[in-house]
């Protein structure tokens, strides 16, 4: 079954006797993973031992979570974390976008019963004022969430797994959390950077490293990028890369809004970065495949569409 895929969508399926994973087909068709990152507020970190029933949240610690929430501090996703160390009680670590970085708050329940009332609190106080055991540990500056859930998607759980054993070793200070479904498993390995709050897709440790140190050329490294969770997903992710294309990593010290808006012909998105306004103008670019994982010629296969940039209009 193709659903739907255009003739030239049709000629990247995999061949009829290929078992591909999803992911290793996206990076092969040079899948541009931007628009597809998360757009939240915030986000909630909770530390779940293994293993991991999907969804997530039939976990026992978390069935008074969603995956989605509307908390005191907005548009708050939730997921699950492979405990880091040995302390007693459950970590929890809220970070919240701020208009430079992050805000960032360390829970330390003592039992389910107090985890419970965290969920119920956080919907409507601020983390400031929960009555919820504080943790002596201060939730990381900088640190990496990557997805390894292998019970939702296996090329997250092998991928991303591998991925965050290897930047243990190569960076051993780094702040890394084994996170729950991400979205974007064709992606994987796939993560989050804090503080910056972009997405990365098709990682290995030298570009994880590169963003990390802020050492690489951005606009080598942006083909990396599923887009920044301040921005609208879809257009108002790729126009705000674009913008960061030629602005470099000096753009994640400003503060910015995007706005995106149809039009006739595409999108025109306005980005305000620092009070100065930038246009870009995108239409919707190639349809692709979206494959089964590991299904015989990656059927049935959905379609799927990347956006093209056709103009970046600076400040004036």
């Amino acid at each position: 079954m193709s659903n739907g895929l255009s003739e030239s969508a049709l000629r990247l399926l995999p061949a009829a006797g290929q078992q591909l994973r999803c992911a290793s087909h996206a990076h092969s068709i040079n899948t541009d993973p931007c628009g597809n990152a998360l757009f939240v507020d915030a986000l909630v970190l909770v530390e779940v031992p293994l293993p991991w029933p999907k969804p997530v949240f039939k976990h026992p610690l978390l069935q008074q979570f969603t995956s989605m929430a509307t908390t005191s501090l907005g548009s708050t996703r939730v997921l699950a974390a492979v405990p880091s160390g040995t302390q007693p009680g459950i970590r929890v670590i809220v970070y919240q976008r701020d208009r430079i970085g992050v805000q960032s708050w360390g829970f330390r329940p003592t039992d389910p019963t107090e985890l419970a009332r965290f969920a119920n609190q956080i919907k409507s106080t601020h983390p400031a004022e929960l009555d919820i055991t504080r943790d002596s540990i201060h939730p990381p500056e900088i640190a990496v969430l990557i997805c390894t859930q292998g019970s939702h998607d296996v090329c997250c759980g092998s991928a991303g797994t591998k991925l965050a054993s290897d930047l243990e070793m190569q960076a051993p200070g780094l702040a890394i959390f084994r996170v729950s479904h991400t979205g974007g498993h064709r992606f994987a390995p796939t993560a989050l950077t804090i503080p910056d709050g972009r997405m990365w897709a098709y990682l290995d440790t030298r570009s994880m490293l590169s963003i990390l140190e802020l050492s690489g050329d951005v606009k080598d490294l942006s083909k990396y990028c599923r887009g920044w969770w301040g921005a609208p997903s879809g257009p108002g992710q790729v126009a705000e890369r674009a913008v960061f294309e030629q602005m470099g990593w000096d753009m994640d010290l400003m503060p910015r809004e995007v706005w995106a808006n149809k039009t006739a012909t595409g999108w025109t998105v306005t980005l305000s970065v620092a009070l100065e306004n930038w246009t870009v103008e995108i239409i919707q670019g190639r349809q692709i495949p979206t494959i089964t994982c590991r299904a015989e010629g990656g059927l049935p296969a959905k379609p799927a569409y990347e956006y093209t940039v056709t103009s970046v209009n600076s400040p004036t």
